[in-house]
C-alpha cells in the first residue's frame, strides 16, 4: 500500500497534552469540597473497579456496539441525474425573483433584514451570501437610527439574531425596552406570541457578561412551556407545533439543515406566506438532499470496499451516521467533496478510537501510540495482525485523501491533520491506561487529557481539507494558534460526550469518564455532578458565539461558521445518549427526514 510506506512527518505543530482548564470555571469546581461536606457513600454511584491492576493490564475488554442501522441500504437507492439537472435549473431560473426581493430599493432596512432571517431560516441564504454581507455591513451602520423607534418584539429579536449569526455584536441593550420599572421583563409580552418565541431562540446568543439574555431565556421558556401544556391556546396548531420543536432542540442547538427542514414545514401554513419564496426553499431542500444521497452511496461502498466492518467486529459501523458528521459543519451542495472528506476522517478515526477504547490491551495501545508518532509501519513482522489492519487503513485512507487534494493545492491540510492525531493518540493511550487499570483519575487530571482527546481542532481541521474557498494555510496558522474558541469547543464536546455515554461506559468498565470523575473528587452524587457539567456546558456555549462574534475581523467567517456549528452538532448528537453509537429514536428520525424522504413541492 503507497501510503502505508509513504511518511507524513516533518511538520510543526505547536501541539501538548496542556488544555486550557481556565475554561472550567474555578467557582464551579470549589463549589464541592469534600472536607466541608460529609459524603453520603450510599448516594453515590462513582465506579471503581474490582479487579486487580495486573488483571486489567492485560486483560482485552469485549465491547461490541450495535450493527449499522441503514447498512447497504443507500446502494439501492437509485438516483436520475436528469433529476440532479431539473432541480439545479428551475433553482437558477428562480434565484433571480428573490434576489431582486432582496434587494429592492423599495424595501426598507428592517425589510431586508426580516427578509434575510426568513431566508437563513428556510435553508435558502446562501445562495445570497455575499448581497446579505453587503446589506448588513451597510444597515450596522446605521444600527441606531433603524431601530430607535422600534417597540416589536418579534423584530428587535430577528435583527438581534441577523446581525450576530453575520458576525456584527448588536447590544443586548436593545432589550432594555422590553423591560419594566423593575427590571424585568414586562409579562404582558407573554401575549406575543412570535415575539416571545423569538426572543427565546437568540437568547441563545448570549454571551457571558449579558445576564439579560438568561433572563430572557428564562422568562421566554416558563412562559412557551406554559402555552403548550395548557389545554386552551389562542395560537394556531402549526404554531404550538413550531414551539415544541423549538422548546425540544433550540434553533442554535441544532444544525442548520435540520432547522430548515422543519421550518419549511412550519412556514407552508403561515398565513399569506410568499410562494416564490417556498419553492425555492423546497427545490433546494430537495437538491441537497440528492447530493446527500450520492455522497452516502459513495461512502457505503467505499466503506464496503474497506471491509473494516467484518475484520475489526469491534468498532462503530457508521457511515451514515458520519456523514451526519459532515453535515453539520457544512450543508451547501458545493460542500459536497467536504462531507465526503469529513466522514471518511470520521470513520477511519474511529477506527483508531474503537481499538484504543473497545479492543486493545495496555501494551498493545502503547505499540499503536508509537506507531501514530512515527506515521509510518516499516516492516515489522511483530506487529498484531490488526493492529496493522488499523495502521494500514489509517494511513492509506488519509494518504489517498491527500492524492486527491494534492491537485486542487491542498494537500497541506492532510499533512497537518495527521500531525495533529499524532497528539490525539497521546491521548487515547492515557485513557486505555486508566480504563484497563480501573483508575478513576480527579476531574482536574481527567481533563487535562480528557479536552485534548476532544480533537475539536482536528474536527475542524478535516473540514479545512475540502473548503476550496478559505486559504488552507491561513486557516491551520489560526487553528495552531491555539484559539479560544476551540478550546471551548473540546470543553462542549467532552460533557456532552461523558454525560451521554456514562452509561455505556461505566457498565464496560470504563470508570475514567468525566463525569464519574468529578463524583469522585468533588464526593457528589450523578445527579449533582450532572448540573455542574451543565453549568459548564453553558458557560463555554457562551465563549463559543462571543469567540464567533469577536473574531470575525481576522478570521474567514467560512471557517468561524463551521466552529459555530460544531457546536450545534454535539447538541442534537447528544439528544437523547450517544446518537453516534446507538442511532435510535429521534436521531434516527432526524436522519430520514434528512437522507429519505424529500419535500413534496406541492
Amino acid at each position: 500500500m503507497e501510503a502505508t510506506r509513504m511518511g507524513f512527518g516533518g511538520l510543526s505543530v505547536p501541539l501538548s497534552l496542556t488544555p486550557n482548564l481556565s475554561l472550567i470555571p474555578q467557582r464551579l469546581l470549589d463549589k464541592h469540597n469534600l472536607s466541608l461536606k460529609p459524603v453520603k457513600i450510599h448516594h453515590l454511584v462513582c465506579v471503581r473497579s474490582t479487579k486487580s491492576s495486573d488483571d486489567l493490564e492485560t486483560s482485552r475488554p469485549s465491547t461490541y456496539f450495535s450493527p449499522s442501522l441503514w447498512g447497504d441500504h443507500f446502494l439501492s437507492v437509485s438516483l436520475d441525474h436528469t433529476e440532479f439537472v431539473e432541480l439545479e435549473r428551475e433553482i437558477e431560473t428562480m434565484k433571480p425573483l428573490v434576489k431582486d426581493m432582496l434587494m429592492s430599493s423599495q424595501s426598507s432596512d428592517k425589510e431586508k433584514i426580516r427578509l434575510i432571517h426568513l431566508l437563513v431560516s428556510l435553508g435558502s441564504s446562501y445562495h445570497f451570501d455575499k448581497e446579505i454581507q453587503d446589506i448588513l455591513k451597510h444597515s450596522f451602520t446605521k444600527l441606531d437610527d433603524i431601530i430607535v423607534e422600534e417597540d416589536d418584539l418579534e423584530t428587535i429579536s430577528i435583527m438581534f439574531e441577523v446581525f450576530r449569526l453575520y458576525g456584527h455584536k448588536m447590544s443586548c441593550d436593545a432589550f432594555d425596552r422590553f423591560r419594566g420599572g423593575d427590571g424585568r421583563f414586562k409579562e404582558s409580552l407573554a401575549k406575543d406570541v412570535r415575539g416571545m418565541l423569538q426572543l427565546f431562540e437568540v437568547a441563545h446568543l448570549g454571551t457571558l457578561s449579558e445576564d439579560i439574555m438568561d433572563e430572557a431565556l428564562r422568562f421566554t421558556r416558563n412562559h412557551l412551556e406554559s402555552l403548550t401544556s395548557g389545554n386552551v391556546s389562542s395560537a394556531s396548531p402549526h404554531i404550538l407545533k413550531h414551539i415544541q420543536n423549538s422548546l425540544y432542540i433550540p434553533r442554535y442547538c441544532n444544525i442548520e439543515v435540520l432547522v430548515a427542514r422543519e421550518y419549511i414545514s412550519y412556514y407552508e401554513q403561515e398565513e399569506g406566506y410568499n410562494e416564490i419564496l417556498l419553492k425555492f426553499a423546497k427545490l433546494n431542500f430537495n437538491f441537497c438532499q440528492c447530493h446527500y444521497i450520492q455522497e452516502i452511496k459513495t461512502l457505503t461502498k467505499w466503506w464496503k470496499d474497506l471491509d473494516l466492518a467484518s475484520k475489526l467486529p469491534y468498532i462503530r459501523d457508521r457511515s451514515v451516521e458520519s456523514h451526519l458528521g459532515g453535515l453539520g459543519p457544512y450543508f451547501e451542495p458545493h460542500y459536497s467533496l467536504g462531507r465526503i472528506i469529513v466522514a471518511k476522517t470520521i470513520m477511519i478515526i474511529v477506527v483508531a478510537d474503537d481499538t484504543y477504547d473497545a479492543h486493545a490491551t495496555v501494551p498493545e495501545a502503547t505499540v499503536l501510540t508509537e506507531y501514530f508518532q512515527r506515521l509510518n509501519i516499516g516492516a515489522d513482522d511483530k506487529l498484531p495482525d490488526y493492529l496493522r489492519i488499523v495502521l494500514e487503513n489509517v494511513f492509506e485512507v488519509m494518504g489517498e485523501i491527500e492524492q486527491e487534494m494534492r491537485p486542487k493545492g491542498r494537500s497541506y491540510s492532510v499533512k497537518q491533520v495527521l500531525e495533529r492525531f499524532k497528539i490525539i493518540a497521546m491521548a487515547y493511550k492515557q485513557l486505555t491506561e486508566w480504563a484497563r487499570t480501573g483508575h478513576v483519575p480527579t476531574f482536574d487530571e481527567y481533563m487535562k487529557v480528557g479536552l485534548v482527546a476532544a480533537g475539536m481542532g482536528d474536527y475542524a481541521g478535516y473540514c479545512f481539507i475540502g473548503m476550496e474557498d478559505i486559504d488552507e494555510k491561513e486557516a491551520f496558522e489560526w487553528l495552531n494558534s491555539n484559539p479560544l474558541l476551540i478550546d471551548a469547543l473540546n470543553v462542549l464536546f467532552r460533557i456532552a460526550n461523558d454525560v451521554g455515554t456514562y452509561e455505556t461506559e461505566i457498565n464496560r468498565g470504563e470508570v475514567a469518564n468525566g463525569l464519574n470523575c468529578y463524583m469522585k473528587q468533588y464526593g457528589v452524587t450523578k445527579e449533582e455532578a450532572s448540573r455542574e457539567l451543565r453549568k459548564m456546558y453553558i458557560y463555554n456555549k457562551k465563549v463559543v458565539v462571543e469567540e464567533f462574534m469577536n473574531s470575525h475581523d481576522r478570521v474567514p467567517r467560512q471557517v468561524l461558521l463551521r466552529c459555530l456549528n460544531f457546536a450545534r452538532l454535539f447538541d442534537v448528537i447528544y439528544t437523547e445518549g450517544d446518537g453516534y453509537s446507538e442511532p435510535k429514536g429521534k436521531i434516527e428520525h432526524f436522519m430520514t427526514s434528512l437522507y429519505v424522504h424529500p419535500i413534496p413541492l406541492s
